[in-house]
């Protein structure tokens, strides 16, 4: 299969639900798989489980560089999934690999132009050869666009206890997490999400009297916590140094208002006025994301065009963004979005972490 390097492991064949046969029957995923796969696929897969290791890195391919199955727009329910060219046993096959957070952690979906159990020998329990052509890396890109908080900073958790403990403070139930991301993943300031993720009730009476008690309940939990619990993720300060090296130009897009943020990054040895060659934050432009017009005005900074550049958040707003402004998306699973959420938004890729991009960047 070419001259690519190649992932060679084996796989134990077994019997699935059958779940996959109806799936495989409707008219959009026939075509898109045939297109994709370059073959008639049978209806339904066949299942291999394989080890972590080869799981961990098929699914990191798959969800990275895999062609991507849409599902249309009427076709309420169904997730988008990522298709890669397989060898089984000799025959040319395709790895399906649906993108939901719940997928198996040791189980690969094959479709073929055959009925695998309907060669002789091959049975449940039968361990079957195969190799995946490992695609190419990223072309590596003039720039890449970061989002801060949940993609170069681990903050969201952080956020969510500081919520929650002004909460209690004010005397306000605090909101469930699923929640606090959600308005997170939205782009939402602070006080936009107030309301929502607290209920009316909390700025009942006088306002102006309300919002400044809230306000100084909030910059006392910050100026306590955050400088003593926030950090980059692993391998961030490794990554831009990357980048820096290659001549890549590094540029950040913030919904946020910036305070003490770039003194993590001194503190991590990394000094922000000469790595970052634009950085655009809430104060910057008159929309923010999901609005591209964030995205815009960096790329005028970085003075690159936006086929030229990555977008890179961990939030369905910054894939919104990123996709209307013209740039190839990378959704990271380390924040507001999820393997799902961050599809819907139409996310090229969906990476673990922001430090896996290192590995994927010519």
């Amino acid at each position: 299969m070419g001259n690519a390097p190649e992932l060679k492991f084996r796989g134990e064949v077994f019997s699935g639900r059958g779940e996959a046969k109806g799936f495989m029957e409707i008219g959009w995923v026939q075509e898109q798989c045939r297109n994709a796969a370059g073959f008639e696929p049978y209806p339904g897969t066949l299942n291999l489980k394989v080890d972590a290791d080869t799981f961990a890195l098929i699914r990191r391919t798959a969800m990275s560089r895999g062609k991507r199955i849409i599902p249309p727009g009427e076709a309420q329910g169904f997730c988008e999934a990522r298709l890669l060219p397989l060898d089984v046993n000799g025959i040319g096959s395709a790895l399906i690999y649906p993108m939901v957070n719940d997928y198996y952690s040791d189980t690969i979906e094959v479709i073929a132009p055959v009925l695998f159990k309907k060669i002789p020998g091959i049975k449940d329990g039968t361990l079957l050869e195969s190799s995946l052509p490992l695609p190419q890396k990223f072309s590596r890109p003039a720039a890449v666009v970061f989002d801060l908080d949940g993609t170069l900073i681990d903050s969201v958790d952080l956020y969510y206890t500081m919520l929650c403990e002004g909460c209690l403070r004010l005397g306000v139930q605090p909101p469930h997490k699923d929640l606090f991301i959600e308005f997170m993943g939205e782009g939402l300031g602070f006080w936009e999400g107030w309301t929502a993720i607290t209920g009316n009730a909390a700025l009942e009476g006088d306002r102006d009297k309300l919002k400044k008690r809230i306000m100084d309940v909030f910059e006392d939990i910050w100026q306590r916590r955050y400088e003593q619990e926030v950090s980059l993720f692993p391998g961030v300060r490794e990554l831009l140094l990357q980048f820096r090296d290659k001549g890549i130009k590094i540029g950040v897009v913030t919904s946020s208002f910036y305070i003490k943020k770039m003194d993590l990054f001194r503190r991590a040895g990394l000094e922000p006025d000469e790595l970052f060659t634009a950085v655009i934050t809430r104060n910057d432009t008159a929309q923010k994301k999901p609005h591209p017009e964030p995205i815009y005005r960096c790329l005028e900074h970085l003075a690159v065009p936006a086929q030229q550049c990555l977008c890179v958040g961990d939030s369905p707003c910054d894939i919104a963004a990123g996709r209307e402004a013209g740039l190839f998306t990378v959704g990271v699973l380390t924040g507001a979005g999820t393997v799902q959420s961050l599809c819907k938004e139409g996310a090229d890729a969906v990476l673990e972490s922001v430090a896996v991009l290192a590995e994927l960047t010519e």
